[in-house]
């Protein structure tokens, strides 16, 4: 039959049922029964009839993402039994696992059947290896960093080595312009030569006359390099770099270099290759071709925070020495451009575009040869930066490693430049500036996301800060591309379409008030401090310093009134603040002074200090007052400073007197007891022992004695006197010192006052002397006692005798201008 023949009915019917078949299979296919009988039976049958190899549950916890990506979520839990591995695969389709586990057509399953076995339980945990081996190299780097005092070392430190070199390089360039070194160097140079190096101007074509200038160098050096006859190795790292920890270790056996020593090696062609170099300038200069000497200092990078450096300070002498810190560079008049020397490490002659051959490439030569700065010294003791023409990337790149890169330390630089620099400015420094302001046109946009921080041309997008706003109407300069997983592109804007916006009172600070009808170019949130007011407006409006004007402060009327803010302050941020028929006099005796004189001032409000929790104050320093009160005012400044300074001159010199009265009172107390009662040896008496080691001593003697006699106890300590009469210092290992006054002697005198003899069972004193041993010839130890004057005297005669005693007690204190209290104070 055919297709004309078929009804039309029969094709849609057709259609319906491929079109059902299509949807069916698209449909979710059917849950499956989840089938745990088999495990619950071989867990079963394991628990009862135990093998000999016992089951283990292990848990495998993976924490590479990479794998887990491979293979998905199998492989997660695993049984091990008699070497077979049972693995629970995911099934391909995620949702009909789910689906199938969501399911409530379980089988029932009672507590009993499904005991688990009592086995041990371990756990596996496989961590990655690269995240751990990164944790420690991270570690490793936060130990060799240095700490904040260290930088703070270190860049102190880099400029102090940076400024010796730069002087080295002065007094270096001072010594070749000496006159007679100069006159014997100018008879190397044949005619020829000489005019060669001082070509006429080709009006047709300036080139040719620079081209008969740099054979004239070419000649000039291969004469230098004839003269030069030993070459000499560097002792030790010499100018180049130095790391941290090197700058101990000093060098002895290196000898100073004297201006002498250094004019003879010139002379005859001896020394290294920096004096080498330095020669070939001289040489030039004998010539009278405006020559300079360039130095590429290499103070320790301050940017490298390690600690320890380990093998890095590994360089072999000729990666070393593979670019030079010392060459020439000669002015072209014709072309208005330096050209650049070396005669002995590249021996080449290059004008310098784009990149140089001298700026160090490499590994292992920048370790010991970081160029970032090139200063260049002239025959007229000029000093100039010339880091700009060697650099290729010094904007991005060097511009990081040098001192310059923070405000302070870019003002440090210009001084020291401006000290070293010793002649006018030049049109020959105008040519040059012109040159470095194209080299930074020309050098283009870095290449990467980190040279772009704190670039001084150019900025991303993304890198604009809040209180910044692109111009209207501006495009972007260039893109950057990200080489990562986002391949994000990046718009680059030049700095020149960037606008600073500030707040109304952020303007007003540096002396601008907002102009009439201004309106904010941008509105942000305001930070809210600790004790900010709720209520206050959060937002902040920002303007552009086209819609600000100068802010000009009201006169001061004829009387001197000055007009003030509601606090009685005048608020003089900048000098264009005082009113122009004030002065601003600053001294902290201001207020004071102007008070004392009774005339009319504001308290000057200066600035405003921050303290802890936030609070501001203002800063006063000084006081603001019309024109024709200022020289009375400064005088009674003066006055008051002048009247301060004696005050504290005279308290000085009072506590100074009163130091010198006690000394001096001292010394005359010394002197009368000496010469009254004699001078006290004191170094006889110097030990001071207890009291019950003096009464065992006592025990330890008496016990000696066949009379058991007792020392009565006193102050001063008795010396020990052999039995044959004579005396010595040293004591025995078992004797000990007691403390006493005034030592007695022994004798073997046998005129002993019986009398004076301590007997059994006395009782002994408390006294103030000792009395003295008298030994008699039969072996018998008696004591004389030692009398003091007074000591047989009546009451009436002692009361006589102190009365006196006090009169002279009172005649010495007069005489030494003294009485009772100032003793006891």
């Amino acid at each position: 039959m055919s297709s004309d023949q078929i009804p039309s009915e029969y094709f849609d019917l057709i259609r319906d049922v491929l079109k059902n078949k299509g949807d069916a299979t698209q449909e979710r296919p059917l849950k499956r029964r989840k089938r745990r009988r088999a495990v619950t039976s071989e867990l079963e049958s394991g628990y009862e009839n135990p093998q000999p190899t016992e089951a283990k549950i292990v848990v495998n916890l993976d924490s590479d993402p990479e794998l887990e990506d491979k293979l998905g979520a199998s492989n997660t839990i695993s049984l091990v039994s008699d070497g077979e591995v049972q693995h629970t695969e995911a099934s391909e389709d995620g949702a009909e696992s789910d689906e199938a586990y969501e399911s409530e057509e379980f089988e029932d399953v009672s507590a009993d059947e499904m005991q688990m076995p009592s086995d041990n339980l371990s756990v596996t945990i496989n961590v990655n290896k690269k995240d751990s081996q990164s944790k420690k190299e991270s570690s490793k780097i936060q130990k060799n960093m240095c700490s904040n005092e260290d930088r703070k070392f270190r860049t102190h430190m880099h400029c102090l080595y940076l400024l010796c070199l730069m002087c080295h390089g002065h007094i270096i360039n001072h010594w070749l312009n000496n006159s007679k070194m100069n006159r014997k160097l100018s008879g190397m140079i044949p005619e020829k030569v000489f005019d060669m190096l001082h070509p006429e101007k080709d009006e047709e074509l300036p080139l040719r006359s620079t081209r008969k200038l740099l054979d004239g160098l070419k000649k000039a050096m291969e004469i230098w390099q004839k003269h030069w006859r030993i070459m000499q190795r560097y002792k030790g790292v010499n100018c180049y770099m130095r790391y941290w920890d090197e700058l101990q270790i000093c060098d002895k056996s290196r000898k100073t270099l004297t201006k002498n020593d250094f004019i003879k090696g010139i002379l005859k062609g001896v020394g290294d290759r920096d004096v080498a170099t330095q020669g070939f300038v001289a040489l030039l200069r004998s010539c009278n071709v405006n020559a300079r000497l360039v130095m590429s200092c290499q103070p320790p990078d301050f940017t490298n925070l390690k600690k320890s450096y380990g093998t890095e300070k590994k360089v072999s002498y000729e990666d070393m020495t593979k670019y030079p810190v010392f060459w020439c560079e000669v002015w072209d008049k014709f072309s208005k451009k330096w050209i650049t020397i070396d005669p002995f490490c590249k021996k080449t002659i290059e004008q310098v575009r784009l990149s140089s051959k001298f700026e160090p490439r490499g590994v292992s030569p920048c370790k010991r040869n970081a160029m970032r700065y090139v200063i260049g010294f002239d025959r007229k003791e000029g000093c100039r930066d010339i880091t700009r023409r060697y650099c290729q990337w010094f904007n991005s790149k060097t511009r990081k490693k040098r001192i310059t890169k923070e405000a302070f330390g870019e003002r440090w630089y210009e001084r020291v430049l401006a000290s070293l620099h010793k002649r006018k400015r030049t049109k020959i420094d105008d040519y040059e500036d012109a040159y470095f302001d194209q080299r930074n046109q020309d050098e283009g946009m870095p290449d990467n996301m980190q040279d772009f921080k704190g670039h001084p041309y150019y900025v991303l997008e993304k890198d604009i800060r809040q209180n910044q706003v692109l111009k209207s109407g501006c495009k972007e300069c260039g893109y950057l591309k990200l080489h990562n997983k986002t391949n994000q592109v990046l718009k680059v804007y030049s700095k020149k379409d960037i606008i600073d916006l500030k707040s109304a009172k952020q303007w007003y600070m540096e002396g601008r008030i907002l102009k009439t009808g201004a309106r904010a170019l941008k509105t942000v949130e305001k930070k809210r401090g600790r004790f900010t007011d709720p209520e206050e407006q959060e937002e902040e409006r920002l303007y552009q310093f086209d819609d600000t004007e100068l802010y000009v402060a009201p006169l001061a009327t004829r009387s001197g009134e000055i007009e003030t803010n509601t606090f009685g302050n005048i608020e003089v941020f900048v000098p264009s603040m005082i009113p122009a028929n004030c002065c601003l006099v600053e001294s902290p005796v201001a207020i004071k002074a102007a008070s004392f004189i009774r005339i009319k001032f504001a308290k000057a409000v200066t600035a405003f200090k921050f303290e802890k929790g936030r609070s501001v104050k203002p800063s006063i320093t000084g006081v603001v007052v019309a024109l024709w009160f200022r020289d009375a005012l400064v005088a009674a400044i003066d006055g008051i400073t002048q009247a301060n300074a004696e005050e504290k001159h005279i308290e000085h010199e009072l506590e100074a007197l009163s130091y010198w009265h006690n000394l001096i009172t001292k010394l005359r107390i010394k002197n009368k007891l000496n010469s009254e009662y004699g001078k006290v040896n004191e170094e006889e008496s110097s030990t001071v022992v207890s009291q019950p080691l003096i009464a065992n001593r006592f025990d330890e003697e008496t016990s000696m004695t066949d009379s058991g006699d007792e020392f009565p106890q006193g102050g001063f300590l008795p010396t020990d006197i052999n039995h044959d009469g004579t005396s010595h210092n040293e004591t025995s290992d078992n004797e000990i010192e007691e403390p006493g006054g005034f030592v007695p002697t022994n004798s073997n005198s046998s005129n002993a006052n019986p009398d004076a003899d301590y007997h059994d069972n006395e009782i002994v004193g408390n006294g103030g002397f000792i009395t003295t041993r008298n030994q008699s010839p039969a072996g018998v130890t008696e004591y004389e006692e030692i009398k003091e004057p007074g000591d047989n005297l009546e009451p009436e005669d002692i009361d006589n005798q102190e009365s006196h005693l006090d009169e002279d007690y009172k005649d010495f204190m007069d005489e030494l201008d003294m009485s009772e209290q100032d003793m006891s104070d």
